[in-house]
């Protein structure tokens, strides 16, 4: 059972929190599969003072209503927030829970998948961390990336990167097309290989691909 209310140290939560932000998913990993930090907004997010952190409680007897409920109230959170730096690209929002025990994490598993849709149509992300996630990174499936000291879910814009987790339903591509579809034209700058083939797969298997034009010549 997960601890009661009275039995979280709130200090020591928020601390481990920012010590997995700063020494963590701030910094690069010889197992991530390309270079940079795990996220490159995580840095940017907090110099421009456009990380919010909250604390959500499950009590002792979690269930998927509950919890899936935190993730859905999270997303009109986000919405409503009066953000301190001005970049919207950068708002980004650590909705931690620290009493939901090990054995209780995957309601936060469920609760992130039952969600996804809901947050992609507003032009954001959603991803569960916690110490058991068995999520894994893009181009490293032998990586779980998405371990954390505490249970938390990270809510984020979509960025150029998120093709591959938005690639597995036909509406969720095409929001991320929508926004970054004219990355990936001719004479574009985009010079990363593996995005430009997802993409392109994704626009293949949707039927969303334009015959290239030919040198009549």
């Amino acid at each position: 059972m997960s601890p009661t209310a009275v039995g979280v140290d709130y200090a020591s939560t928020l601390a481990a929190v920012d010590s997995w932000l700063t020494g963590y998913i701030a910094q690069s990993h010889p197992e991530i599969g390309r270079t940079g930090p795990i996220c490159p907004f995580v840095a940017p997010s907090r110099k421009n003072r456009t990380m919010e952190v909250r604390i959500r409680l499950v009590g002792h007897a979690p269930t998927p209503e509950l919890v899936e409920e935190i993730a859905r109230s999270s997303l009109r959170e986000y919405m409503l927030t009066t953000w301190q730096g001005r970049n919207p690209m950068l708002q980004a929002m650590v909705v931690v829970l620290p009493d939901l025990s090990p054995e209780d994490t995957p309601l936060l598993d469920r609760a992130q998948e039952r969600v996804k849709d809901e947050y992609v149509a507003q032009g954001l992300m959603i991803g569960q961390f916690h110490p058991d996630c068995e999520v894994t990174a893009a181009r490293n499936p032998a990586f779980a990336v998405s371990r954390a000291p505490v249970p938390v879910l990270a809510i984020r814009s979509i960025a150029l990167h998120d093709v591959f987790f938005l690639a597995e339903h036909p509406h969720w591509f095409a929001k991320y097309r929508e926004k970054f579809g004219k990355f990936y034209g001719p004479g574009t700058a985009l010079m990363d290989p593996l995005l430009i083939e997802r993409y392109e797969e994704c626009e293949r298997a949707y039927g969303l691909a334009t015959a290239k034009a030919t040198d009549p010549l």
